[in-house]
């Protein structure tokens, strides 16, 4: 670092003894053109000099050591495009003082610069500074009056970059009231559903008069369902396309996802024969119907769907990754090596490489697919090493394989010692073997290196509490998940058994409550059954376990927790 800025400070300091010939040459400028002239002359030239000291730490990849020196000498710059440039370079790495820093010179130079105000605006949200926050907001609201212009109070698109949701969620939920506008309240429902916030969206939709309005029942539809109140949804969007005169075929494949959700077979097919009917040579319609069926796991109207397409040669390689990955899931191992083998270009290259090896494993052994990326991965660069060492770490997946899986982890860290996806992998299977050391240092380097990684936060927090290990650092890591990322069931799921572990069974049972309306995955049912067993709740208990062995007949743990705690439910 020193040596560069000392090569910079001579590079510069000719450049300027060049110059300072010719400036009795320069004809004065006015105070708006050049307003420092009065008391800097050579402010131009300083101007100039830190431009190229700030381009050159760029170049090099030093970015912190940028962002200082940009704050630093602040005052030479005036160029939209400097302030944009550094703000961005900032919000990559984190330093929202910094553009606090940035974005109050900004405004200095250019109060009304609608850009400024927004930037303002979100960085405060995830600063909490809320106080600061509304002062530009009350800004964008002005101009969005006055010029009718909707993308000042595009909070959907304005907020897009933050990352602590749950800031964003108290600043609105304590502010909203304020402005009293419609378009607002749209924008924020549209944060709150991006980010799984449905429980927090439905209010505000039944406040508002959606039954007649296009986007407002589709997006109330949709909270309904992610809140496992599927029949409600079907009910909200039948009627609503039973009254329209034309067919609104996006609001039906909505319906249609539904009717999938909710093992409504017939009604599904008989939709798909009518929506397809509208325009059977519409393949990328079809190619959405195929593929919605197979997220929805019906793989033979999915298979059927694609094989249509397959026979008009509408995307091969996309068609035949699925088309194997359905066979892949009947164990039909042969059939799917054929269609993997299909794939030819594009970006499922990578995934052939894989669900190639996955099935050589599946019908040979592990030594048939290592010999197959051996041959596959050609070794000319760094990341071609990293590729194949990726591919083969993923194999050891399913079935999982512990000490495999930490050896070809270490293997990567060994040269690439930052990256994140070998430091988790190998995290949890230290986790696995009840290392919670060496787990607890990958998770700390993960967190060191990125403090806003939630997944990192939820997984560290919950693996203690599988062990019963440090229980308040466990739900401080968590809550700070929480905070990032307040949708996410898994995260309120890990908060909720690090409550109860705790013996908090009420905030546990909130916090339950809601990963389980949100996703009915066993393991959060386990944990739901058990919290509602200690909260008196026996009748609920039996009833979610029950239905979720439904959903699951042959999982083990729901099996296990039946016949465990059936004496347990009897007495309470």
């Amino acid at each position: 670092m020193y040596r560069n800025i000392k090569f910079i400070t001579l590079f510069v300091s000719i450049f300027l003894v060049s110059c300072s010939t010719q400036d009795n040459l320069v004809s004065s400028k006015s105070d708006i053109d050049a307003p420092y002239s009065n008391t800097d002359t050579n402010f131009k030239y300083n101007s100039i000099y830190n431009k190229l000291v700030i381009e050159l730490l760029l170049h090099k990849n030093q970015y912190e050591e940028a962002i200082e020196a940009f704050s630093t000498n602040i005052e030479y710059f005036r160029d939209e495009n400097d302030f944009l440039k550094m703000i961005n370079t900032a919000r990559e790495l984190r330093k929202f003082e910094d553009i606090t820093t940035i974005s109050k010179r900004w405004l200095n130079i250019n109060p009304n610069n609608v850009s400024a105000h927004k930037i303002s605006f979100s960085n405060y949200i995830e600063l909490a500074d809320f106080s600061s926050a509304d002062h530009h907001l009350k800004y964008l609201f002005n101009e969005y009056n006055e010029k009718n212009n909707k993308s000042y109070i595009d909070v959907e698109e304005i907020l897009s970059r933050n990352i602590v949701i749950n800031h964003i969620v108290n600043y609105f939920e304590q502010n909203l009231m304020n402005y009293n506008n419609q378009d607002l309240l749209i924008s924020y429902v549209n944060v709150l559903q991006k980010n799984n916030l449905d429980q927090v969206a439905l209010p505000y939709l039944k406040e508002m008069d959606f039954l007649n309005n296009r986007i407002l029942v589709r997006k109330y539809s949709d909270s309904l369902a992610k809140l496992s109140k599927v029949d409600e949804a079907i009910i909200v969007l039948e009627n609503y396309i039973k009254n329209l005169s034309i067919t609104d075929r996006e609001t039906s494949f909505e319906l249609l996802a539904l009717y999938l959700e909710n093992k409504n077979n017939n009604k599904a097919s008989l939709l798909i024969d009518n929506l397809i009917s509208i325009d059977p040579s519409d393949d990328d319609f079809i190619f959405r119907v195929a593929l919605l069926c197979f997220d929805k796991d019906y793989y033979d109207l999915s298979e059927k769907y694609f094989n249509i397409l397959l026979s008009k040669s509408y995307a091969p390689d996309n068609i035949n990754f699925f088309l194997g990955q359905i066979d892949y899931h009947k164990k039909q191992y042969n059939e799917a090596l054929r269609h993997y083998e299909r794939i030819q270009h594009g970006t499922f290259v990578n995934t052939k490489l894989l669900n190639v090896a996955k099935t050589l494993h599946k019908k040979y052994d592990i030594e048939r697919a290592y010999s197959y990326l051996d041959e596959e991965v050609k070794i000319k660069t760094d990341n071609d090493v990293l590729d194949l060492l990726t591919l083969k770490l993923s194999l050891h997946q399913d079935p999982y394989d512990v000490d495999k899986t930490i050896e070809i982890s270490s293997k990567i860290l060994e040269s690439f010692p930052e990256n994140q996806r070998a430091l988790y992998t190998r995290a949890l299977a230290y986790e696995k073997k009840g290392d919670l050391k060496n787990m607890s240092i990958d998770f700390e380097r993960m967190i060191n290196f990125d403090p806003y990684n939630s997944i990192a936060l939820n997984a560290y927090g919950y693996s203690l509490t599988l062990h019963h290990k440090q229980l308040g650092y466990a739900e401080k890591l968590i809550r700070k998940a929480i905070d990032i990322d307040p949708g996410n069931a898994a995260i309120l799921d890990s908060l909720a058994w690090v409550l109860y572990l705790d013996g908090s069974y009420k905030d546990a049972y909130k916090y339950a409550s809601l990963a389980y309306i949100k996703d009915q995955d066993p393991e959060i049912v386990l944990h739901y059954y058990k919290i509602l067993l200690k909260n008196g709740l026996k009748q609920k208990a039996k009833k979610i376990l029950e239905q979720s062995l439904i959903n699951h007949p042959k999982n083990d743990d729901l099996l296990q927790l039946l016949n465990e705690n059936g004496d347990e439910a009897a007495h309470l």
